[in-house]
């Protein structure tokens, strides 16, 4: 932490292992995938838990599947439990999304019905998680294709029964809603005052891309993490910052990195924001409670 701030960092993407060693004193933050740390190897992992003490380290998964109908994978989530362990992670975050379906892995996340006997099932699979991984758990919004007919409850009203249910936290990607918003024709403004006040943990921001799609007759906007974090979205921050008190913004990057050292100028960006948040008085409590 800097001050009042929350932590700012990236993501860890053993393609640039070396480039963020050496410039591991720009970073407050390193978010670990830890499903990296199950199926990349042990070089990767050895790499990864090099980090432990060197840089603050929080944990995100992408292979827990909660939105799947049936049981959560239990041998994952020793497995997991473990790697946040040994990370010395402070929290855990998984999307609010399904991956597999019984005997199949989609190798994709997608949403789920936003119906209310989903919603108990995923409360249900949040409990078991919270008696399993003795850190905090926080869900995470995804962007998404299409919507299901019967997904009848507003997303932001779904994320916050969820989490009033079960005090879980949310990890909001400010990306994520910006493209949802566009491709689907809402306010993101609104979705973000209709969040329960302080329900947001962390941050994940990013830049992604404009695709012309033929089958859709339309232009659609896709999460690549490819590129510079727009302005749009730290717009978004500073309006967020008003109502939460995130501990960590995390910037993902996945794509072009032969233009890794744009992430210096994103997080010198989001910087700027959170002091120019501060000097103009908005969010002000919420980022003083923060540290």
């Amino acid at each position: 932490m800097r001050g009042a701030y929350p932590a700012v960092g990236i993501t860890y993407n053993d393609a640039i292992d070396q480039w963020t060693r050496e410039h591991l004193a720009d970073f407050d933050v390193v978010e670990i995938t830890v499903d990296h740390c199950l199926d990349r190897g042990s070089a990767v992992s050895a790499a990864i838990y090099d980090l432990v003490g060197r840089v603050p380290l929080t944990a995100h998964g992408v292979g827990l599947s909660i939105g799947t109908d049936g049981p959560l994978d239990e041998r994952y989530l020793d497995r997991v439990a473990k790697v946040v362990e040994r990370l010395e992670a402070p929290v855990y975050s998984e999307h609010l999304a399904f991956t597999r379906v019984p005997g199949q892995d989609l190798a994709t996340l997608l949403p789920v019905p936003r119906t209310k006997a989903v919603a108990r099932s995923i409360i249900a699979k949040i409990r078991r998680i919270q008696s399993r991984i003795p850190v905090p758990f926080l869900l995470e919004n995804i962007t998404y294709l299409f919507d299901w007919p019967e997904s009848k409850i507003p997303e932001a009203d779904f994320l916050n029964l969820i989490c009033g249910e079960t005090q879980a936290g949310l990890l909001l990607d400010i990306e994520n809603l910006l493209l949802n918003s566009r491709n689907h024709g809402f306010d993101p403004y609104a979705f973000l005052d209709s969040l329960l006040p302080g329900v947001v943990k962390q941050v994940h921001l990013a830049g992604g891309i404009t695709v012309n799609d033929h089958v859709l007759g339309r232009p659609y906007f896709v999460d690549s993490h490819s590129h510079p974090v727009p302005e749009e979205v730290l717009d978004l921050l500073e309006h967020a910052l008003a109502r939460h008190a995130p501990t960590t913004i995390i910037i993902e990057r996945e794509d072009r990195l032969d233009a890794i050292s744009e992430l210096l100028d994103d997080i010198a960006r989001v910087r700027a924001r959170l002091a120019r948040t501060v000097a103009h008085g908005h969010g002000e409590a919420a980022l003083g409670s923060a540290s």
